[in-house]
């Protein structure tokens, strides 16, 4: 969900000092990528924070995705940076590994000419005890405008949210959610198809642990997606039919006519015990093969969030094929952080078509 700013904590005399002025005087270096169009109105977001997808309307999600357009054109350009966040300063505030989320933040946020700092636990006080409020207000002490947050704790974000005065972007918390990896998702799905309303998207694998398919399904069905997922039993969570999803445990009944299958990893390291008897079983029954895919549209696609475990959840030459937007996927994930960071931060996408 995004947290508004109706609830002042410590750091809100700070919060009232922003001035959106930096990012209106960048909006005339990318000013010429959006075609003015009536469905991207003059706004900026009211809210604070991004914490989660869920409670998103489908107008914030799409300003997000028209957003995000603008600076994939960007990226695509020889000199790729742009002044909009010069003089802001960002905190990547990692507490679990990651490749591509980090990673993604950090060029995004070079792209926008923003002062980073990546903080890891292996190198701060964490590891002395220290507690996460603790960090966090002293990060907060030094003036950053954001902090980018990812624990290993469902909620961590909306704790810090509460507590601290920068704009909060979470970048996956716990089995909860990861609502940068769900817009990047969509911005993928509506740059191949056109459109997310009214796709047949299966999404399969570990339900039970993924907070990728949270995201996902809030979204997805938010932007009129028919959802479908699959997944072996003991890794499928109760109540998940509630969500609006249909549910099956027969992965050829998901494909079937699927326009976009989203293959999820198998988080072993989050499991308490074994699922599923082994690797070889668990691809047999329900890993992406090539026989599976065939059930699906002749247009259809292939996604996963990443990591792969290649055999497992699916087939090598599958993941290296032409259906196969994975590493399209990873691009994105620039440009729709770029957006994440230049909405919050004050921008409209009116600022960017004028």
């Amino acid at each position: 969900m995004l947290e508004t700013s109706g609830s002042p904590g410590p750091g809100a005399g700070r919060r009232r000092r922003r001035s959106s002025s930096r990012v209106t005087a960048g909006a005339d270096a990318i000013g010429q990528l959006v075609p003015e169009r009536d469905s991207a109105p003059s706004i900026a977001l009211k809210q604070r924070h991004l914490l989660g997808i869920e409670g998103l309307s489908r107008g914030e999600i799409t300003l997000y995705l028209d957003t995000a357009r603008a600076f994939a054109e960007v990226s695509r350009r020889p000199i790729k940076k742009v002044p909009t966040l010069r003089g802001k300063t960002i905190v990547n505030f990692f507490m679990e590994p990651s490749t591509r989320t980090r990673s993604s933040f950090e060029i995004a946020e070079k792209r926008l000419s923003a002062d980073t700092l990546t903080f890891s636990p292996a190198s701060s006080s964490v590891t002395k005890g220290e507690s996460l409020l603790d960090t966090a207000r002293n990060l907060e002490a030094m003036s950053p405008d954001m902090i980018v947050i990812r624990h290993c704790a469902s909620g961590a974000p909306h704790f810090l949210a509460r507590h601290c005065g920068p704009h909060i972007v979470n970048a996956g918390d716990g089995w909860h959610e990861h609502p940068t990896q769900a817009l990047l998702d969509a911005f993928t799905i509506r740059e191949k198809k056109g459109r997310i309303e009214n796709l047949r998207i299966a999404i399969i694998g570990d339900l039970n642990h993924s907070r990728v398919l949270r995201s996902n399904i809030f979204l997805l069905l938010t932007m009129g997606a028919d959802v479908v997922v699959s997944g072996p039993p003991t890794l499928i969570p109760v109540g998940l039919r509630e969500l609006g999803v249909s549910v099956t445990l027969r992965v050829d009944e998901a494909v079937e006519g699927a326009d976009v299958i989203m293959m999820l990893r198998i988080q072993k390291e989050r499991q308490s015990g074994a699922a599923f008897p082994s690797e070889r079983e668990y691809f047999n029954l329900f890993g992406l093969t090539r026989e599976r895919f065939s059930r699906a549209r002749p247009d259809a696609i292939i996604m996963h969030p990443g990591p792969m475990n290649r055999g497992v959840e699916i087939d090598s030459a599958l993941a290296d094929g032409p259906a196969s937007v994975i590493l399209e996927q990873v691009t994105n994930g620039v440009a729709v952080r770029m957006a994440v960071l230049y909405l919050l931060a004050g921008g409209t996408i009116g600022e960017i078509a004028s």
